[in-house]
């Protein structure tokens, strides 16, 4: 490291000497050795406004935003026009999240130069991030304007426009930037990041190819190449992408998460867990601002990514709180000391029994050591598992619970050719398993045999088959979503055969079937009736978590025929063609995110009342 030097003066006529030396370290990078030089003479810094601004721009560079805020502030109190400065206050305010201010900043840069295209620019993605998307994009037509080739302004301009639902026009501003600058690889990434956000992966994947030929170790176009190559279902290259991106940024949080996913779906958990185990070490693994501020409250989200989960980014997007994620583990013990101090309520969201409950071990350790109201405390999921669902909502009155049972494949083969198996048909499923993956009606022994011979040293589930066809022929399935109290329907798929799933009927080109599903939100209790509402209700009861779902249907007698129960449904805000769905889906939200502020607002008061009882003591 370069030793700052000793300056016998601290008057002006050193200036030109410290400010040639601090220049050269930072020509080299070597921003803290020129920090240094300085900070070595603070007290004639203090009275040189280019020596603040200059000291200003270093801590920026060490991503040091609050310190840079006073320099910035002490050359504008020695010179208040001092352009450069009030643009630097601004960029340090905005690296500090604190937008409003950095605007004010960047109002008067573009006051005082309005020729300048940078500052435009800057204001642009400030206001960009308040919310305020037709006046950034005003502010970035002037930047454009200003310097036509300004490939930044061009890139944050496509942002903006996709953000205002204007998809061909984000494109075409992408498209714009790569032909302008087509050495400019983040031009070819943020191309094929709004490529892949719509789902046009092959393309994608090629525009990160032609970035990726430019600067074969850019990490973003790996990363991002490698997440699309894994939608498309490419899991080998993806694997290969992905660890090409770690060689590059061995701490990058997504890249270890999706090298860790792919090694899971390799069968390699050992190799998986050493990366969710790096990623884990860090302490929260992201982090999701409340859609306004300030935010209500603050919640942790406990989520393994070893293990089933309830679905949540679409149940916590837009709301009014900050969202924390932890990584909880097979045999780890996190810190809480991590995010305690932020917290005011957690939610986990581990929701698999199968083959979790070493992680929910965990969950368990994590949630009891935060000392935090827990919404779905993991010590309530370990009766979850479809066999102890089916004991406990056994005899529910108006409701047939068939029964369940766990196996593993090769006693269930000894059984089928000892000829000790159940009536048929029966349903057969990997344990593990939703969405009707690995999951077959066995209508005979032979049948049954095969899928079990299939399953290999699998852990499989037995469960009674309940025709539940209407009187029209076709199969409907229910899904409802439990909060606290509340039972909220999410949809009715109907389908023309007994496995059921939303996006693979044909009620998209069926309209009346969209009707039905329409009536069927609008008003439940018309289609179950008093007696199966009230079956629902003694499964709430019954089930006790805070937040669940259940898919069932309903029987010739009107009883609820239940299909599975657990706190992992989905629930999305993808309902093009349904659009009908979306204020339903609202209202699950709303009354998700009511439920944590209640329990964040518990807690907040136990913690006030015990704040002013040791006062009062005191």
């Amino acid at each position: 490291m370069n030793q700052s030097p000793a300056y016998a003066s601290t008057d002006a006529s050193a200036v030109p000497s410290v400010l040639a030396q601090a220049e050269i370290l930072m020509d080299a990078g070597n921003y803290q050795d020129a920090i240094n030089v300085l900070l070595s003479v603070r007290e004639l810094v203090s009275r040189e406004p280019v020596m603040c601004n200059m000291l200003g721009f270093l801590l920026l560079q060490v991503g040091r935003p609050q310190d840079a805020v006073s320099w910035f502030e002490t050359a504008l109190n020695l010179k208040p026009d001092y352009v450069h400065a009030i643009s630097g206050l601004g960029t340090a305010y905005q690296n500090c999240g604190d937008f409003g201010r950095a605007l004010r900043c960047y109002d008067r840069a573009v006051a005082a130069q309005p020729d300048e295209a940078v500052f435009w620019y800057h204001q642009g993605t400030v206001l960009q991030e308040l919310g305020r998307s037709i006046e950034a994009l005003s502010s970035l037509d002037r930047a454009i304007s200003l310097k036509s080739d300004y490939s930044l302004a061009l890139a944050k301009r496509g942002e903006v426009m996709e953000s205002l639902s204007n998809v061909p026009e984000a494109m075409q501003a992408a498209l714009r930037s790569c032909h302008l600058s087509p050495e400019d690889v983040t031009s070819w990434s943020r191309l094929g990041d709004l490529l892949q956000k719509y789902g046009d992966y092959d393309k994608a994947i090629a525009t990160y190819d032609k970035g990726l030929s430019r600067f074969p170790e850019d990490f973003r176009c790996l990363c991002h190449k490698a997440q699309a190559l894994e939608a498309t279902g490419r899991y080998s290259e993806a694997l290969v992408t992905a660890q090409r991106a770690l060689r590059v940024e061995p701490s990058d949080r997504d890249a270890l998460v999706l090298c860790g996913k792919l090694e899971l779906r390799f069968g390699n958990p050992a190799a998986a867990h050493i990366c969710f185990q790096i990623v884990a070490d860090m302490g929260v693994v992201r982090n999701y601002p409340a859609a306004r501020k300030p935010a209500k409250f603050r919640a942790l989200l406990l989520f393994s990514p070893e293990a089933g989960n309830t679905p949540y980014e679409d149940l916590i997007r837009d709301g009014c709180f900050d969202s924390e994620v932890m990584f909880v583990l097979r045999n780890y013990r996190n810190d809480p000391r991590d995010c305690s101090d932020r917290v005011d309520v957690v939610v986990n969201l581990v929701s698999e029994t199968d083959f979790g409950l070493d992680v929910m071990a965990s969950a368990i350790d994590l949630a009891d050591c935060l000392h935090r109201p827990v919404v779905n405390h993991p010590r309530l999921m370990l009766a979850t598992d479809r066999e102890s669902i089916s004991r406990r909502l056994t005899g529910v009155a108006d409701a047939v619970m068939p029964a369940t049972v766990r196996i593993e494949a090769k006693d269930l083969r000894r059984r089928v050719r000892d000829g000790d198996t159940n009536a048929f048909p029966l349903i057969v499923r990997h344990a593990g398993k939703h969405g009707g993956d690995m999951m077959e009606l066995a209508g005979d022994a032979d049948a049954l045999l095969r899928f079990a011979e299939e399953a290999g040293d699998q852990t499989l589930y037995l469960t009674d088959f309940v025709n539940y066809s209407s009187p029209d022929g076709l199969f409907r399935k229910y899904r409802f979503i439990f909060v606290e109290d509340q039972i909220l329907p999410y949809h009715l798929a109907i389908g023309d055969g007994w496995k059921v799933h939303h996006a693979s009927t044909r009620m998209a080109s069926v309209e009346w079937m969209r009707r039905e599903e329409e009536a069927f939100l609008n008003e439940p209790r018309r289609v179950f009736g008093p007696k199966g509402m009230a079956a629902l209700d003694a499964i709430r009861r019954q089930i006790g978590l805070d937040y669940f779902g259940i898919d069932c249907s309903l029987d010739s007698q009107g009883r609820v025929v239940i299909f599975e129960v657990n706190a992992s449904m989905l629930i999305h805000l993808h309902n093009i063609g349904f659009e009908y769905k979306t204020p339903h889906v609202t209202r699950i939200k709303q009354a998700f995110e009511r439920l944590l502020e209640r329990r964040a607002n518990e807690y907040r008061s136990t913690v006030s009342a015990a704040g002013t009882s040791w006062a009062q003591s005191a």
